[in-house]
This record gives C-alpha cells, structure tokens and sequence, in this order.
C-alpha cells in the first residue's frame, strides 16, 4: 500500500495554504462567547467555532491548496495549559483534524485528493535554553501526536522550529505516538505510514533562533525518518534563496517553502504584509522552477488570493530535479558543521575535559566549577580541536546528572561538536538530551555481545549521532583485537549490525582498531605497533565510508 502523500509528490509540486492565523484574526471573534476568554488560544475555536475554522479551509482549498494544516499550532498541553486546556489536548487536536478532514472531503477528487496536514508548533519553551526539559517537551508533543493521528492527518508537520534541539524531542515524540498506534513515519511513496515534515524558521540574521545555521540543520536532521525538510515564517521569500539552494543541492529528501508575505511593518497600528499575491506568486514560481521546490505555500500574511496565484503560474508542473551533491560526512555544533575529512588535518579530538584522564578536570568535576570546565573546553578548540570527548564517569557521583550539566553548558558556549564518552548508556542519553547538534558517542563494541552493543546503536540512531566502535568482541582468549586479522573481522561484523540491523549511516561509524602498547617487552606485543597500522589500512579498503579514529 503506498502512501498517497507522496505519491503525489513524485508527481507534481504540492501547495499547502496560507496563513490560518492571519485569517482567524480576520474575522474578528468574540473574546468571550468564540475565544471562552481565552485570548490569543486560536486551537479553542475548534471546539466553539469549527464552522469558521473550516471555511477557511475551504477557502485555500478552493484556492487550489492541495492540503490544509489544522489549527494546532500551539496545540501542544505545554503550551495549552497557559488557557487551563492541557487536559483537553487530545480532543483540540483529534477535533481540528476532523474539521479539516471535512472540507477537505468536500474537495477531493480521484485524481487530486486533498490532505490534511497535522500542525505542530515551537512551543513557547526553547529547550536549549533550559527553559524545559526534554522528558516534558516529548510528553507533550507525544500527546498532541497522538491526538493528531487518532484525528486522520495524513502528514505531520513540525513548522516554525527555533531549536534543532525542539526538533529532536518531537520528532521522536510523534514516532513514539505512531508506535502506540500501530503506525509508523513514511518516508517513501512505498512505505505504509504517516509522513512527517519539519520546517525551520531561519531568522534575518541568517540562522534560526537558537543560533543554528541551515547547514547544521540539515545535517542534524539528515539521520531522522522525515520525508521533507524546509522553511516557513520569519521574512519573505527573497530572504531565504540563500538557505533554499543550499537545501536544494544538498538535502536528499522533498524540500518545503511556505514564506511570509515579505517583511511585515507596522502601519497605523496594524501589522501589514508588503508582498501582493502576483508579486509573491512571481517569486515562489522561480524557487519551483530554479531550486526543485517539492512543497510550496505561505505562512504570515499570505491569504488564499497569494496561494491562487502562486497555483496559476506553477499549476501542475513536475519539480525539476538540480544536481545534489551529499551531505557531507559530518558532526556539528548547535552552530556549525565540522566535516569529518578535514582538508587541512586529521580530525582533532580534544580529550582534557574526561574525568578518567585529566586529574584537572577531575578536580574541576569534583568542585562543580562548570564555569572553568566551559574555559578548558575553548582552550581546546582555540589549540585546534575540531571535536570534544566529554567524559564524567566518575566513581561516588551521579554521573548522569554531570553529563547534563556538563553539555547543557557547553552546547551554548562552545562551537564545537561534543564526543560523548561513557560506558554507561544512561550517561550518554543525559547527553544527548541536551544536545542540539549532531554528537559522536564514544563507544560500542561487542565485548558484552550484541544486547549493549544495540543499545549504544539505538541511542545513536534515536537522537541522530555517529558512533564509535572499538574493535573488542565476546572472545573470552582475545577479547581486544590485537591482529589485523581479527580488527577487521570484528569491524564487518559491527558494521553490517550497525548499518543492516539498526539502520545507521555508514559515514557516521568511527572505527576504532586499538592501539596497544609496543613497550611492554612481552612476546605477543612486540607486534601491536605493525597489526594497528595494518588493521587502519585494512577496515579503510574494506569499509571505506566509514571512519577511523585512533
């Protein structure tokens, strides 16, 4: 059974509508009978006005929107508890996809179905700043999910998004949702599932809220199950070329562009949108046309004449497909990209901020200075470190704790990619929940067997990491490879599990072949030295996308 959604996207480029929003606040609502006093919760006139919400449905739809999303934007019980509606999240949500259901019953025909897209937005919590945590941010989207899948949407769309970190948490949240269902994320026309999509919202200053460029973005992102990957809101179409054509030649998957109407000023009062429906349809028509665009429609400001126009001059065109070139084999930062082939160097890993082998920084652990541990960790970056191992394991505290501090700390103030070390599981996942960017987890191997060796592969495939893997198996002679031979024959195992079993990428396996001591005067390591040089040469010809760390 194959999924209607993107079918049609191999088809011809999809229009979403414009701006439920701008529209609602059009029709001028009573505050107390419409809004129940609850100014400013638009999600609350599913329940008292679903007639007004689906006219404007069908308003876009008549337009030649080829999907609706529903009004959800803030449908989320973090954000509804601001109205006391928190325990009415499943119902807001099961409602308004209902409501866009209907109109789009209305409209759909054998050879244009029309689609309703579950909106979900930012949230009014970053949670890279520590304004929520990870644990309430997924419970909260996992239950609009919910309500938004039991409702009938035929895609997800997580819009708007200020903190890749946000990202993460729902992303995970809503395939969380689609489990208990029975349902799962398609991402193919050929997978039986519900879409999911994520737009980021890049700001004037070239990045998204949280400081995030789109490259980083798209590299973070590259590993979830997310059919699309685009923009919406914050400036005009004119403002996102840049960050569109760098989508356009690297993202591998469909693309998303719902802009504002341009700019908006202020005008006597009133907030007012400069782009008319031909000049911003002018505009999107050569993005379609230029960059591949899959999925196009608007977002402030933008009405159903904007969306009309825009259908008029595209109408009913295949996207055009430009070169892509991959996405680059790479960790970031909330910030940047670090490429794992570095053009000038081997790739750094800064090791002072570990516990287990820098009594300074244990000293500093120890005294919960974090403000010096952020010092030691830009003099490492400043002395040329492209990455940072961080390491609290830490006999007598709970190293758990430490770990989220320790990241939460970093992310924010230190441009660079984090290695998370630990033997512990538990430790690693504090990480990784506060962590916006791409990590590396260090590491798994095969030493327990396979049950933690899946474990350390689901962490990374769950929240998007690359994974070291030490070349260490169940031998109970031999456990550490010591000869080429067998670095090798344990790193195909490791990565046919990795890549076949647990569906990670092979550019984000780090293999790590063990370097053993030479100096020991005992026969059987007179030979490490060579077997560790032989073993590298060997897993680079067998596995060459993947990496190699020593």
């Amino acid at each position: 059974m194959s999924n209607k959604f993107l079918e049609q996207l191999t088809r011809r480029v999809l229009y979403l509508d414009g701006a439920m929003g701008t529209q609602i606040h059009a029709l001028d609502l009573d505050l107390e009978t419409d809004y129940l006093g609850k100014e400013n919760c638009t999600e609350v006139l599913v329940l008292t006005r679903p007639d007004a919400i689906q006219q404007i449905h069908e308003n876009y739809l008549a337009a030649g929107s080829d999907a609706v999303e529903t009004d959800t934007f803030g449908g989320m019980p973090h954000v509804l508890c601001e109205f006391d509606l928190q325990d009415r999240c499943r119902e807001i949500n099961r409602r308004a996809c209902e409501i866009a259901r209907a109109a789009c019953d209305r409209y759909s025909t054998e050879d244009k179905p029309r689609f309703v897209i579950g909106s979900t937005g930012p949230g009014t919590k970053l949670i890279t700043l520590g304004q929520i945590d990870w644990d309430t941010l997924f419970a909260s989207y996992r239950e609009q999910a919910l309500g938004l899948i039991e409702g009938g949407a035929d895609v997800i769309l997580l819009e708007t998004c200020q903190d890749l970190l946000q990202v993460k948490c729902a992303v995970n949240a809503v395939v969380d949702a689609m489990a208990e269902l029975g349902t799962q994320p398609a991402v193919t026309p050929e997978d039986d599932g519900v879409p999911i999509m994520v737009q980021v919202t890049i700001e004037q200053q070239g990045t998204m809220l949280a400081g995030t460029d789109i490259a980083s973005a798209a590299v973070a992102l590259s590993g979830f199950p997310i059919c699309s990957l685009g923009m919406n809101c914050a400036t005009g179409p004119t403002d996102m070329a840049e960050h569109i054509e760098y989508l356009a030649k690297h993202w591998p998957r469909h693309i998303s562009v719902l802009p504002n109407a341009g700019l908006p000023t202020l005008v006597e009062g009133e907030t007012v949108y400069p782009l008319g429906p031909e000049s911003y349809a002018e505009v999107m028509a050569r993005f379609v046309e230029q960059y591949g665009l899959n999925i196009v429609g608007g977002c402030c400001g933008t009405s159903p004449a904007h969306i009309e126009a825009l259908v008029a001059v595209v109408r009913d065109r295949a996207p055009t497909k430009p070169d892509k070139q991959p996405l680059p084999a790479a960790t970031t930062s909330l910030y940047t990209v670090t490429d794992h082939d570095q053009d000038m160097s081997l790739l750094n890993v800064g090791e002072r901020c570990n516990a287990s082998g820098s009594r300074a920084f244990k000293r500093l652990l120890e005294a919960e200075d974090w403000d010096a541990m952020v010092s030691l960790a830009r003099d490492q970056v400043r002395e040329g470190s492209h990455v940072l191992d961080v390491n609290v394991d830490y006999a007598g505290r709970d190293n758990a704790a430490d770990m989220s501090m320790i990241v939460h700390k970093f992310v924010r103030q230190v441009d660079a990619p984090l290695m998370l070390d630990s033997t512990q599981p538990a430790t690693i996942e504090a990480g990784l929940k506060q962590a916006a960017g791409k990590c590396i987890i260090n590491s798994a191997n095969l030493e327990d067997g396979e049950e933690k060796f899946a474990v350390m592969c689901r962490l990374a495939k769950t929240y998007g990491a690359a994974l070291v893997l030490g070349t260490i198996d169940e031998d109970p002679e031999e456990a550490m490879a010591r000869t080429a031979d067998r670095k090798l024959s344990i790193a195909q195992r490791m990565h046919d599990l990795a890549v076949n079993r647990y569906g990670l990428a092979e550019e984000d396996l780090f293999f790590d072949p063990l370097v053993l001591p030479i100096s020991t005067g005992m026969d059987k390591d007179r030979r490490s030295g060579l077997e560790t040089v032989e073993g590298v040469r060997r897993i680079a010809e067998a596995l060459p996308n993947c990496q190699i760390t020593v």
